[in-house]
């Protein structure tokens, strides 16, 4: 008895609540499953007709590609159905149909990625993609190309055309994730993964900080009163103050997310909820921007109030493009308040966790009110003020 199905694996869940897709191929009381590269929420699965809801994002297109697949099982489920073929050899002759194409598979990997729930992630690849291309000039890359040597060899023209360590380490972490998803779908062997051979390291960055004195000396430099120009200096100030909240989430803060003492918002990156209470130096700027007894909209007014209700990728786009103009802004206020160090709209963050330790604040709380997923994010910090006071003990030196 053999059988074809789609199933939502909810065992396998990510910490958003999605879940993969898979085919099931059932022969022989033996079952193998073929990823379909599509990651749904429960609530987005319709369980008795095996479809995605019309509410998932490009839901045509992606029960399109259900349906094709499911056929194409079906049918080699018909061809292979002696019973003294093994349900292994079945799933082996779908996914072996894939192009050897290192490309091709990197291409398909983008086009099973939702551009529109993970934007930035689908952005930055197709970026490397085209990086890769780019190098290739043309020629073509099947996996049995992509080899330690190569590797090497890519990695040197990367780093001649100035890409950072961790640029380049960003780069291929993808590329290895690709490998490895290759091997798991039977595209490749596991010894022609060429990431068993080869490694690469993060290099950690000196974190650039500012001390309180930098910090009020940015608040005191003087610029057009309601410019936007002001709106990012308090916007730098506020979250150096408070939390060092993300610049992500400081765009999208609301006033429904303000009681007047905290501050209750969803952390985008780690999709959990926090809540902060605000300093009386922070206090003072939001007093700036509430008009009379508002209670909606959002707090700093840099996005358009239209895009509250706007697609995900729509609000990352526009996201990304509001931040690097808050640098721009950020690196002639701190020029006119003379301060040297290349500061971010991200240095206030690792402005707040310095700050927040020199004055004694517990790093168990620190790390809750910065959303690290772990401590050992947070002990950076520590590092940090620890190495200041070795440098000031050198007085008795």
């Amino acid at each position: 008895m053999s059988s074809v199905s789609i199933v939502l694996k909810r065992e396998k869940h990510k910490p958003n609540g999605e879940c993969p897709l898979f085919i099931r191929l059932t022969k022989n009381r033996t079952s193998a499953f073929i990823s379909l590269d599509i990651w749904v929420k429960e609530e987005m699965w319709d369980e008795k007709n095996k479809r995605l809801k019309s509410k998932f994002p490009n839901s045509a297109r992606a029960n399109n590609h259900l349906a094709t697949m499911f056929s194409k099982a079906q049918s080699k489920m018909l061809e292979l159905s002696d019973p003294s073929i093994p349900i292994s050899e079945v799933k082996q002759s779908l996914v072996s149909k894939r192009s050897d194409s290192f490309l091709d598979y990197f291409q398909g990997y983008l086009d099973g990625l939702d551009s529109v729930e993970h934007y930035n992630t689908h952005r930055k690849s197709v970026s490397m993609l085209n990086k890769l291309k780019f190098f290739l000039k043309g020629k073509s890359l099947p996996f049995g190309g992509l080899t330690v040597e190569f590797i090497k060899t890519y990695v040197k023209h990367l780093q001649a055309i100035g890409n950072a360590n961790n640029t380049i380490h960003s780069n291929l972490k993808v590329f290895k994730m690709l490998c490895n998803k290759a091997v798991k779908e039977g595209v490749i062997e596991m010894q022609n993964n060429p990431f068993t051979k080869y490694s690469f390291k993060w290099e950690n960055v000196e974190k650039v900080f500012l001390t309180e004195d930098e910090i009020l000396a940015m608040q005191k430099v003087g610029v057009k009163r309601g410019s936007l120009m002001e709106v990012h200096q308090d916007m730098f100030v506020f979250a150096s103050f408070t939390g060092g909240i993300r610049v992500s989430d400081l765009l999208t803060l609301r006033w429904e997310d303000f009681d007047g003492i905290n501050l209750s918002l969803f952390v985008q990156k780690t999709k959990s909820h926090l809540s902060i209470k605000v300093p009386n130096i922070a206090l003072e700027i939001l007093s700036k921007y509430r008009k009379g007894n508002q209670s909606t909209g959002f707090i700093f007014p840099v996005l358009d109030e239209a895009l509250n209700s706007a697609p995900n990728n729509v609000l990352k786009q526009q996201i990304s493009a509001k931040t690097a103009l808050i640098n721009r802004n950020l690196k002639i206020i701190t020029a006119k308040a003379n301060i040297s160090k290349r500061v971010t709209a991200h240095t206030s963050r690792h402005t707040f966790g310095t700050l927040a330790l020199k004055k004694g604040m517990n790093i168990a709380h620190v790390s809750k009110l910065m959303s690290h997923s772990n401590l050992s994010t947070t002990m950076i910090y520590a590092k940090i003020v620890n190495k200041d006071l070795d440098d000031a003990m050198e007085v008795f030196n």
